[in-house]
Parts: C-alpha cells; structure tokens; sequence
C-alpha cells in the first residue's frame, strides 16, 4: 500500500513539475519538508534556499514543499530516497524503518538540558555526523545537518508526574519499534500514528496524548484538544536535513561546495529561531489557557523516576538497531562526547 502511494505521489509530481516553465536557474531542486510553513523547519529549509541562491549568483533555484503537500513524512523521506525530490527535511523517527540505527535519537535523557550545548554536540559530534553518518550514505543518503527544535514536552488530559500516571494513555508516537516501547515502559499504550493525523486523533480521544517542543504543540493547536501541558523535557526533537546520494554525488564539486556551505551557515540560524520561538510560543500557550488547563512542572525527583526507567532501554535500541555491536558503539561514543561538551 505505501509503495502504492509513494508511485502515485512519484506521477503527481512529473506532471507537476513538468508543468511549470523552465526558470532562469541552471539547477532547478525541491525539498520536501515535515513541518507547517512558517514553522521552524520552513524558516530553516528557506534560509537554505537564500544561502544556495545567494552563492550561486541564482543559479540554483529550491522549492520548498511544506507538511501536507507531498503526503505523509514518511512518504516524503522515501521520495528523497527515490530522487524524486533533492533534499527532505523528516525527523529519525519517520526514517527508523530504513535506518533503524537513528533511533538512539529517540532514546530518552540523552541530551542536555542546554540548548547551546546540544547544539554544539549535534554540529561538531563524530558520532553521529561520522559513523551514523556512513550509515545514511549505505542507504543512499546524505546527512547536511542535525539540528535541534526544541525540548520535547508532553501534552494530555490529566498531569503525567510519574510514571504510574502512564496507566492506560493512549500515547501518540512516531512509527519506531524503540518508542513503542519506551512509553510501554512508562505504563503506557503507545501507538504510532502520522503527524497529519494527530489533531484528529486528540480530538476524536483515538489518543490521549502526544509529544513535540512548545512551538510545534502551539502551530498544531494541540492544547484546543489537551487539559494539561508537561514540561518533561526528557529528549530534544531531532530534525535531520538529508540530501539524495546520488545527486549530491553527481553535482560539479563547486555546486557541492556550495550546498555544504549553505547548510552549515543555515545551522546557527535554525538555532536563534527554534529557542526564540519555542519559548514565544509557550508563553502564548499558557497565557492562553482556561481554567481547566495547567502548565505542570515536574520536580527532580519525578524526571529521575521517569531517567531510572528509561536506562532500561539501551538494550532495546540495541535489538532494534538490527546492528546491535554497531549500536552499542555508537551509543558509547554518544554518551562520552554529550558529556565532554556537558563538562566544559
């Protein structure tokens, strides 16, 4: 059924784009994107664009394909993956099928409670960017960035202060092994479910609960349908910018130089906006709320009782890696840079 549906988007877009008149550019590319415009992410892949105009004197032209106009993010992972569109801006979770090594993104507690020094990790890290990077190009991608949106907060319709409050929540998650899990752990009934469909979902009680940063929770309007909004911060929302190997292999190495440029100048900037808007939006939110709605604080000693349980799930990531010796190295080398970094 999805190879179905990743065919008919393929056709949709040779129609489309065969279309529309030549423009002036010599490189004419699209980038499909997750998130909604003016999101965080769109902010990110439009700079990106500016910066290859930009370099190139105009002579490469993006286009940029928001949430919701090339299917699901799963769908638009595989279309850069086909080489239906040059570049995709998707999160590890919606990529875990083809390269389940990514979910150590997904593992909880990992991070540190700095922006700039998870920042600093995602940019300078060998273990990601080097090692599960080469993994990425085996499937026939190319990493440009990891980049950070923002702290993950929990959303639902009663406080979730430990674990035991999990008893019986019907919780959204990206479509990963390791996350259903987690939150099984937790005491939860974690269930995967699209992002276009999670609005839906809350609204109609198919679930009862979600995560995502603050700004992602406000565009998305998930309070309209939640009482209570966590601040567990138990992990950072991932977004990875990923280019098709092949096309980024088959560029003239000045017009590579260029792409790679762009992305790393893009990289402080997705930073400044992610932390501006994250924190604008979530005091939008609480301003916002009714009475029968709360922002709920967790103490150390509950975040630690939720860190205790989520140690449990190395092993998972391990088994779900489908590499285990290659995940159990990687997750090593993780933990001593993140700690490096956290120790300056």
């Amino acid at each position: 059924m999805r190879k179905c549906a990743v065919f008919f988007l393929l056709c949709v877009m040779v129609l489309s784009f065969g279309a529309v008149p030549a423009s002036a550019a010599r490189y004419d590319w699209r980038l499909a994107s997750e998130e909604l415009a003016d999101s965080a992410v769109d902010l990110y892949a439009h700079e990106f664009a500016r910066l290859l105009k930009e370099k190139s004197n105009g002579d490469i032209q993006l286009e940029v394909f928001p949430h919701g106009t090339l299917g699901t993010p799963t769908e638009m992972f595989e279309l850069a993956l086909n080489g239906a569109v040059e570049f995709c801006l998707i999160a590890p979770g919606q990529s875990s099928s083809i390269i389940p090594e990514n979910q150590i993104f997904l593992l909880h507690f990992l991070f540190s409670m700095d922006d700039d020094k998870n920042a600093e990790f995602l940019r300078k890290s060998k273990a990601i960017n080097e090692k599960l990077g080469a993994v990425y190009e085996s499937k026939g991608l190319k990493v440009l960035n990891f980049f950070n949106e923002g702290a993950m907060y929990w959303t639902a319709n009663k406080p979730l202060r430990k674990p035991e409050d999990f008893e019986g929540v019907k919780f959204r998650v990206m479509p990963s092994e390791l996350l259903l899990e987690i939150y099984k752990a937790y005491g939860a009934s974690p269930t995967a479910v699209s992002f276009n469909e999670v609005y839906s979902g809350l609204q109609l009680h198919i679930i009862d609960g979600q995560e995502n940063p603050p700004y992602v929770i406000q565009e998305m309007k998930y309070m309209d349908v939640q009482k209570c909004l966590i601040a567990s911060k138990h992990n950072i929302f991932v977004m990875q910018h990923l280019a098709n190997l092949n096309f980024f292999n088959g560029l003239p190495e000045d017009i590579k130089k260029i792409v790679v440029e762009s992305a790393a100048e893009a990289y402080p900037y997705v930073n400044k906006v992610q932390k501006e808007m994250n924190a604008q939006r979530l005091d939008m939110m609480v301003k916002a709320f009714k009475k029968d709605q709360s922002l709920v604080e967790l103490t150390q000693e509950e975040f630690n009782a939720f860190r205790e349980i989520a140690k449990k799930a190395d092993g998972k990531y391990f088994e779900f890696s489908r590499n285990p010796e290659f995940a159990r190295e990687l997750l090593q080398e993780f933990r001593q840079e993140m700690a490096a970094i956290e120790g300056k």
